[in-house]
């Protein structure tokens, strides 16, 4: 056999996962196309999605059911995480999740979690949906492809505060006390101990600064806007307004 053709074949064969050293070079081909796929996915890329599924491959998902074959599973995945204007999703693996198994003479399962964010036309991104995936990829003829995935366990993603831009001095926190008039009823921030809290009817929060103008709730996706002066509040939940408020007159 000549010897570049003996390199090529066997750069272009399986790993045998019964050799420790195959079994770890499996692991770090597979979890190498699992984010050369989701770069595809959160690019909406039609052509470079495809590349990744067998034609026979069959996706189960534990919301929208079945669906068989490479061409049929691409064209939901661009009408579900495409098909809406102005609206994008992108895909976050949660990194310490992963899970990558060897099959001997086929190829490797995957499992973990995943996240994805979305992000409605100028509002920011948001954690949307958290969920579990199993994936099964076979390599043959030199390349990987999927042959099955589930996804499942689908969710609310659980709230990660933003990290804080700026610490305010205890003697800074007096001034964003009040109280303040919106239509969901009035808004109250007090300051307790070394930290702003926030209460609107059975809310209660507590503050984190991002600006001096701008805050974050640590329990829950809430931020909080305030004018220049104070004077009003503008309260967003995940990226939309849902009430406004002017501060009230200070009682005599």
């Amino acid at each position: 056999m000549h010897a570049l053709t003996g390199l090529a074949l066997i750069q272009s064969a399986p790993a045998d996962p019964a050799r420790p050293d195959a079994a770890a070079h499996a692991q770090d081909d597979v979890r190498s196309v699992d984010a050369a796929f989701w770069d595809a996915f959160n690019r909406c890329d039609r052509a470079a999605m495809g590349r990744f599924f067998s034609d026979d491959a069959e996706f189960y998902h534990d919301q929208t059911g079945v669906t068989r074959s490479r061409g049929a599973i691409v064209e939901s995945l661009v009408r579900g995480s495409c098909g809406t204007p102005g609206l994008h999703l992108r895909r976050a693996v949660v990194a310490d999740s992963i899970q990558v198994s060897p099959i001997p003479g086929f190829g490797a399962i995957m499992a973990g979690k995943h996240v994805f964010y979305a992000k409605q036309g100028n509002a920011p991104e948001v954690a949307a949906t958290e969920a579990r995936f199993t994936a099964v990829w076979q390599h043959r003829q030199g390349r990987w492809e999927m042959t099955r995935v589930v996804s499942y366990d689908h969710q609310p993603a659980p709230y990660a505060p933003p990290a804080p831009g700026l610490l305010l001095s205890p003697a800074a926190l007096p001034a964003y006390a009040g109280v303040w008039q919106s239509d969901v009823g009035p808004i109250s921030v007090s300051v307790e101990g070394d930290a702003l809290v926030l209460s609107s009817g059975s809310l209660r929060v507590t503050l984190g600064t991002l600006t001096p103008d701008r805050f974050f709730a640590r329990e829950r996706d809430l931020q909080f806007q305030f004018s220049s002066d104070r004077s009003t509040i503008t309260v967003e939940e995940k990226g939309k307004v849902v009430a406004r408020g002017r501060k009230a007159a200070a009682r005599l």
